[in-house]
């Protein structure tokens, strides 16, 4: 992948230079301005080379919006540009509140490319922390509601290290479900990796203590986020563990109710958030909600039911494209197309 650096005085001309220079396949991976009014330095992503950065692309040119979004879209062409996005993240679910901040901070941007505007407004609300190219300093662990895709998740997590040539301890709590330890066991056999299966806090303890790779992950069973009992069990696997945990949640649903699984799972320590199943659903909002009431940063996405397919890294420019449904630049005056 490229990485370039833009400094200009303001964000509009910083995107503008790269739009210029790098055009409209360059991602937005950072921006930084010290102060109010000081120079603004923005750094664009161009040709990822790495699997799972490169998983979005051409994907998520059909997986914008549906047909509704794209008549909602061409319906409100004559409306001002702030409308024009809120419709959009409505058509989302996304809360009210969330999307008036990010339709005011989109307008700000005195670009007339709407994807570069929703992606500087995620910027500026949202945190993005992907795995990048280096292995994890801490065990990590899926955490998350039941059925939310947490052993698919570690699963892939597991052949990414095995795609970059470095080895992976493998480990679940998952042990009382039916078929818990053996669905993630299947995976580990083809991965040519040895499962160690607790049942507790302690075995936990003991198993990461003992493993002897850099690399360890540790699938957990799927926790009610309304049961104080279960939350406790999970907090002392995180601790025993030393574990960073990673709440695991699919798109789509509730976003009210997202948002309060969110913060169950950040009361036990979950930092950041892996989204699954963006391949089943088109709107996206419950994962908005999610890190917003969490304080979650977006890890990863996964766009397959598939171990093999990996999961994809996720940045503003990115969820921008997720979100804004598909139509002609030329009929729009704050949505256009997803595509890659």
């Amino acid at each position: 992948m490229r990485l370039k650096t833009y400094c200009a005085g303001s964000m509009a001309e910083a995107m503008q230079l790269v739009r210029r220079d790098m055009g409209r396949d360059a991602i937005i991976v950072a921006t930084h301005q010290e102060a109010p009014g000081r120079e603004v330095q923005v750094t664009a992503a161009l040709e990822a080379d790495d699997h799972d950065d490169g998983l979005l692309a051409g994907w998520a040119t059909e997986a914008a919006g549906g047909d509704d979004a794209v008549e909602n879209a061409r319906a409100s062409k004559d409306a001002g540009p702030g409308s024009a996005l809120q419709r959009d993240l409505g058509y989302h679910g996304v809360p009210a509140a969330l999307a008036e901040r990010l339709s005011r901070l989109a307008v700000s941007y005195a670009t007339a490319d709407p994807v570069m505007a929703l992606a500087g407004a995620l910027d500026e609300v949202f945190d993005f922390s992907p795995f990048g190219d280096r292995p994890p300093t801490r065990p990590v662990m899926l955490v998350g509601p039941p059925g939310a895709g947490k052993t698919i998740a570690a699963a892939k997590l597991m052949m990414r290290a095995r795609r970059a040539g470095r080895p992976f301890a493998a480990m679940t709590a998952d042990t009382r479900r039916a078929g818990g330890v053996e669905q993630l066991q299947a995976f580990t056999e083809i991965l040519g990796a040895e499962l160690a299966a607790v049942d507790n806090a302690g075995a936990l303890a003991a198993a990461v203590g003992t493993a002897d790779a850099g690399e360890v992950y540790i699938d957990t069973a799927g926790a009610n986020p309304y049961d104080d009992e279960e939350l406790e069990t999970l907090r002392a696997l995180v601790r025993a563990g030393r574990a960073e945990p990673f709440l695991v949640l699919p798109a789509g649903g509730d976003a009210m109710e997202a948002a309060d699984i969110a913060r169950a799972f950040a009361s036990v320590g979950a930092r950041r958030l892996i989204a699954t199943r963006l391949d089943m659903t088109r709107r996206f909002g419950n994962l908005l909600a999610a890190a917003t009431a969490g304080r979650l940063s977006f890890a990863a996405v996964g766009i397959s039911p598939f171990v093999a397919d990996g999961l994809a890294a996720i940045n503003p420019v990115s969820l921008a494209r997720l979100i804004l449904p598909k139509a002609e630049p030329s009929k729009r005056p704050l949505a256009q197309g997803v595509g890659q």
